[in-house]
């Protein structure tokens, strides 16, 4: 149950913040899906648009939220490619607003990888 929960918050963070361009999933669309397992980050979208001349074109929340799915899939992804961190889980939430800090609270309390 808590799989397809985490499943549809994380689809709703992607939409919320329009960072469809930075995933794939396996099928035809992102709202189709059904896990998000059939879901991965697209590192190499999120390589070349950092190294582009304006680099990731992101508000700063945006770009917390980004760090925080991708770290979701895998954490050394993340700190290669976000080598600043995510810093402290108070400046992140600090530069959410409402609904943003609530998917990062969903995401927590839904995420199937805890305890594993």
């Amino acid at each position: 149950m808590l799989e397809e929960e985490f499943t549809k918050i994380v689809k709703e963070a992607i939409n919320y913040n329009q960072l469809n361009r930075y995933f794939l999933p396996s099928g035809p669309q992102l709202e189709a899906l059904n896990s998000h397992y059939d879901l991965k980050p697209d590192l190499s979208s999120i390589e070349n648009d950092m190294a582009s001349d304006g680099g990731l074109k992101l508000s700063h929340a945006q770009r917390r939220m980004l760090i925080l799915l991708v770290s979701l899939w895998d954490g050394r992804h993340a700190d290669r490619l976000f080598a600043e961190g995510i810093g402290s889980i108070a400046k992140m939430i600090h530069s959410m607003d409402r609904d943003n800090r609530e998917l990062v609270a969903d995401l927590v309390i839904t995420y199937p990888g805890w305890g594993n």
